[in-house]
Parts: C-alpha cells; sequence; structure tokens
C-alpha cells in the first residue's frame, strides 16, 4: 500500500512535467509550439515600457502617436508599429509586452525590456533604463520562469528563444550633444567611447548567454547623421551629416568583429546582423524609388526637417503630416509604421546582402 500511495503522489508531478515538455517543444511535435522573442533596445523597440518607468511625461504617450495602426497613443514611437511588433507577427507570436506591465504571469513567449533613451553605458543617460537594467530584469525574469514551468522546460525555452537588440545609438548621439561646440571629435574621443561600449555590449551579452541563451539577433546602427534630429541639432543641411555617419559605421565595424570572436568563443552561440544603416541610408537617398514621398523630412515636428522633438510634447505646437505612409521618418528619429514593416521584412526574410549569417526566420528555426 505504501508503494502504491507513493506513486499516487508523484503522478500528477510527472504529468505536469511532460505537459509542460509537451508545450514548450518542438521535439515533442507539438505545432502550437513558438520559440519566445526577448527584446532589448532603446525608443526604436520601446513599445511601452518607458510608461511604467516612474519618469513622469516619458514615452510616446501623446497623439499623434499611434494614430495609423492602433488608433491612439500606445507608448510606441511611431505612428504604428516597431519592428519588434512584425518580427513577432511573423514569428507567430502575439504582441509582446513591456516587462514593467504590472500583473505579467506568462513569459514563455517572450518580453520586451527596451525602454526609450536606452544606452550601452550607464552614465550616458543614467535616468533611463539602460542595457544594464534590461539584463538584470531579465535575469529576474528567468528565476521566475523557472518557478512558473521548472527548471529543465525553463532552460530548454531560453536556449531555443530568440533575443533581438538595437542598441548604442543614443551612446553616441549624446556623445556629440556633449561636445556640439567642439566638433569634430577628436580620434581619441571616439575610439574611448567605441571601446566603452563594445566592452560593455560584450559582458551583456555574455550574461544573457551564461543563462541559457543561445540565438541572438542585432539591428546595427543606422546612419545616424541622416536622422532629423542630428541634423536640427548640428544645423545641417545636407542630406546626412558626416561625423554622425563616421561613428556608425565605425561601431558598426567593431561590433560585426565582436560577433565573430563570441561565436568562436562560446559553445552554441548563433547570431544574425541587419544591416540596418544601409537599408535606411537607402531610402533616405532614394526615397521615391522605396515608395516614400518623403525621405528627408519628418511627418510631425518642427524646425528644420521637423528635427525638433516637440511631437513628444504635449503643451508644444508642432506639425503633423496628413498621411503618414508618405513619410520615411514619423518623428525627428523614429520611422513610420510603414517604414518599420518594410525593414521587419527584410530582417525575417532577407538575402545574405541584407541580414548575415542568419536571417530572422532561418535563426526562428535552428536548433
Amino acid at each position: 500500500m505504501a508503494n502504491r500511495s507513493r506513486t499516487t503522489k508523484m503522478f500528477p508531478t510527472t504529468f505536469a512535467l511532460f505537459a509542460t515538455l509537451l508545450f514548450l517543444s518542438p521535439s515533442f511535435s507539438n505545432a502550437q509550439y513558438k520559440p519566445p522573442l526577448f527584446v532589448f533596445g532603446d525608443s526604436l523597440y520601446d513599445d511601452g515600457m518607458t510608461l511604467y518607468n516612474g519618469v513622469k511625461g516619458a514615452g510616446a504617450e501623446y497623439w499623434p502617436y499611434g494614430e495609423t495602426y492602433f488608433k491612439k497613443p500606445s507608448g510606441r514611437y511611431s505612428d504604428g508599429r516597431l519592428i519588434p511588433d512584425f518580427i513577432a507577427q511573423f514569428a507567430g507570436l502575439p504582441f509582446l509586452q513591456p516587462y514593467l506591465l504590472p500583473g505579467i504571469k506568462d513569459f514563455s513567449k517572450g518580453i520586451n525590456f527596451a525602454s526609450a533613451g536606452a544606452c550601452v553605458l550607464v552614465e550616458t543617460r543614467p535616468q533611463t533604463i539602460n542595457l544594464k537594467r534590461q539584463v538584470d530584469y531579465y535575469v529576474q525574469m528567468v528565476q521566475k520562469l523557472k518557478q512558473q514551468v521548472g527548471e529543465g522546460p525553463a532552460n530548454q525555452l531560453l536556449s531555443e528563444a530568440v533575443y533581438l537588440f538595437n542598441i548604442a545609438g543614443n551612446d553616441y548621439v549624446t556623445l556629440l550633444q556633449k561636445n556640439v561646440k567642439k566638433l569634430p571629435l577628436s580620434n581619441f574621443k571616439k575610439k574611448r567611447q567605441l571601446n566603452m561600449i563594445i566592452g560593455n555590449l560584450t559582458i551583456h551579452i555574455k550574461t544573457i548567454y551564461n543563462q541559457g541563451g543561445r540565438k541572438f539577433a542585432f539591428q546595427n546602427l543606422g546612419p545616424l547623421g541622416c536622422m532629423p534630429s542630428m541634423k536640427y541639432m548640428l544645423g545641417y543641411k545636407g542630406t546626412c551629416a558626416p561625423e554622425p555617419q563616421e561613428l556608425a559605421k565605425m561601431h558598426n565595424n567593431a561590433f560585426g568583429a565582436l560577433l565573430k570572436r563570441l561565436q568562436s568563443q562560446l559553445p552554441g552561440f548563433k547570431y544574425s546582423v541587419y544591416d540596418f544603416y544601409t537599408a535606411l541610408y537607402l531610402r533616405v537617398l532614394y526615397g521615391s524609388r522605396y515608395g516614400f514621398r518623403e525621405s528627408q523630412t519628418a511627418c510631425c515636428g518642427s524646425g528644420s526637417y521637423n528635427g525638433d522633438f516637440t511631437c513628444q510634447k504635449k503643451s508644444t505646437s508642432f506639425s503633423v503630416c496628413s498621411n503618414p505612409n508618405d513619410y520615411l521618418w514619423f518623428d525627428a528619429a523614429h520611422p513610420t509604421d510603414k517604414a518599420n514593416q518594410v525593414f521587419s521584412k527584410e530582417f525575417w526574410s532577407g538575402g545574405s546582402n541584407l541580414v548575415a549569417p542568419y536571417n530572422l526566420q532561418n535563426l526562428f528555426a535552428a536548433k
């Protein structure tokens, strides 16, 4: 009787574990299973996190943000969806929730840690949810996930997940802002900033790897000098300001070399890099070829190129276009819903000239 009783008590636990594995693992032939997506980054990827960080007035919480797709502000810095929204859709996942949204209990499909203003270096903008804080939140989430589904299933889920990043632009933008009267920057300043950023990125990627992450996707830095905000700040009247362009290219080259080193050092490490720099730069130069009537001036804002961030300030006057689909930029630094959809399609299924060594579709499928 004692043995029978013990077997009966064990059965529900064993069954629950099997059911969890059945739900989580494609090796159990569950067609409904989709690898989760965890997102890190700045305002290009922020789907509402900034609304919950306790900073008053933060977040794209006013009209006309969200007007095209959500019909109301959604905390996203666009008239509609962002790249992570489209990627989640392509991957068969729901829109991800921001990690700080109260009441989240299920992390099995992924979560979004990205927050507006985020930087790699903590000291760049200390009031923001920087990358270190985002990774700290991720480590916190891993413990919650293990409590929810058990350590084994959680580890399997974490290893099959895709970790999507867009970060470091604000570190270089802030460097230029602080030295705007001392430009051009010295080679020493540029290299010191670059080395600190690459060093910190290495630490944070390894932290996620040590928690079980194996599949990493990165959007490289866009052409910073083409942003309406940058041209407005520098008083530049051409197509793209050269010094921010140089910084972005320096970063992208160094970051590409870092990823190759990590691949050789870390067993099972797989990565994808989307050449966002080239994709966005070509559309700035040749907007009409790509279906954008206006590719240099933002839909919403004020000042030259609508490069002042007045669109984000409720009490400030600004102009706003009647049809954001005609525009590449929605505000001074962020693309429109239409542009984000195009970039996402390239990231998801583009060829090796756009995204390599895997596109996202193949990275999600990789074992």
